[in-house]
């Protein structure tokens, strides 16, 4: 049973229309926008080959009559010519980075506002993210008609709608229906190198060696069967979502020259009983951010599983680094660990990795059944 929302919601203001991105313009406009407020979500290619794949129609953007656009003012200190100039650099920086040009006008027109995405996982769940008003006008409703074209996108029939909530948010969001708590998502931040080199080098040169009992491979390994992998999702976060795993998985594994990483332990004697392939005992992603890599999902049976994924992850980026380096991206890993998962903590505690922000993982209706001792760390804020 869902929770009963508000039974007389607020009315869109005046001059507030709410569109439906299309496919060509959500990867630019809701990319620009997350980073343009200081998230990290990975590269574009990600939202548009995995997360609109899975709901093409589920991002949004409000966007206000011209005549009310509220015009930043110059700097005293910066003329408006010098301000040009760099936006200029910006847009040659980016130039490669558009898509068929609707995107890039989206993100260049002053009269969008706000931006969401709602991401349908089947007939009975949804993740509500990327959720972002321009600061200028907040407080005036447009925020809230923005959030509640999303809920009527995921529609009032799905059990469980998720998301994550900045702590200053909460109430607001449980005025919205989102009632139910499950963990605190934890952002660890930590150095690659230092990790490698300085905390774990024994560990760090046995996966290079291969010397454990069990296999630590790449998720392209043919060895890998991604058949299991959405199980251990459902296992370790109650989400159903068995394609948009395996499209995760996909555009991590698929294209190593691009930094992205997938990795996997297998064990050398037990085998799944349905394909007979090697057990996954736990799998591990990272990809290149805007100002740092960043690590998701991270599943695993236990904290020495969860540690050899890690250490495989840094060691390749490190790998990849040397060869091709990514001269904007610092060599630094962020993930988000549930702290319902002391093992995961404690872990990251002993490397030294510390949290840098914390978020609110709410749910409306019922909460999916999950077992948060194998979570050690989520796939992305944005899509739960």
């Amino acid at each position: 049973m869902l929770a009963t929302p508000s039974p007389t919601p607020p009315q869109t203001p005046p001059g507030l229309i709410i569109h439906q991105c299309k496919d060509d313009e959500a990867a630019d406009l809701f990319y620009d926008w997350a980073t343009r407020v200081g998230w990290n979500p990975g590269q574009k290619a990600g939202i548009r080959d995995v997360m609109l794949k899975t709901d093409a129609h589920g991002y949004f953007y409000g966007k206000i009559d011209p005549s009310e656009v509220i015009h930043d003012l110059p700097s005293s200190t910066i003329s408006v010519r010098e301000q040009e100039q760099e936006l200029m650099k910006k847009k040659e920086r980016k130039e490669e980075e558009w898509g068929n040009g609707r995107g890039r006008e989206l993100v260049e027109d002053p009269s969008v506002i706000s931006v969401i995405s709602a991401i349908r996982f089947g007939d009975n769940q949804a993740w509500i993210g990327c959720y972002i008003t321009d600061p200028k006008y907040r407080g005036r409703g447009y925020g809230i008609s923005t959030f509640n074209r999303a809920l009527d996108h995921v529609g009032p029939t799905r059990k469980s709608v998720g998301l994550n909530a900045v702590f200053s948010q909460v109430k607001n969001y449980r005025r919205s229906g989102f009632t139910n708590p499950s963990w605190v998502n934890e952002r660890r931040r930590g150095s690659v190198r230092d990790l490698v080199e300085v905390q774990e080098p024994e560990l760090a040169a046995r996966i290079v060696g291969g010397e454990f009992d069990e296999e630590v491979v790449l998720l392209s390994d043919e060895r890998v069967d991604w058949e299991q992998l959405p199980e251990i999702e459902r296992r370790y976060t109650g989400f159903e979502r068995p394609e948009f795993v395996k499209d995760w998985v996909r555009f991590h594994a698929s294209h190593p020259e691009l930094h992205r990483v997938g990795v996997a332990v297998l064990s050398r004697t037990q085998k799944d009983e349905n394909t007979g392939k090697p057990l996954v005992l736990g799998y591990g992603c990272v990809r290149p951010g805007f100002t740092s890599y960043r690590a998701g999902p991270l599943y695993a049976r236990d904290a020495s599983t969860a540690k050899k994924l890690l250490l495989k992850l840094a060691v390749e980026v490190l790998a990849a680094d040397k060869r091709d380096p990514l001269v904007d991206v610092p060599l630094i890993f962020d993930i988000d660990i549930p702290d319902q998962n002391r093992a995961s903590v404690e872990m990251f505690d002993g490397i030294g990795w510390m949290n840098t922000m914390s978020t609110q993982r709410l749910w409306r209706g019922i909460v999916p059944p999950y077992d948060a001792r194998g979570c050690f760390g989520i796939s992305l804020l944005e899509v739960g």
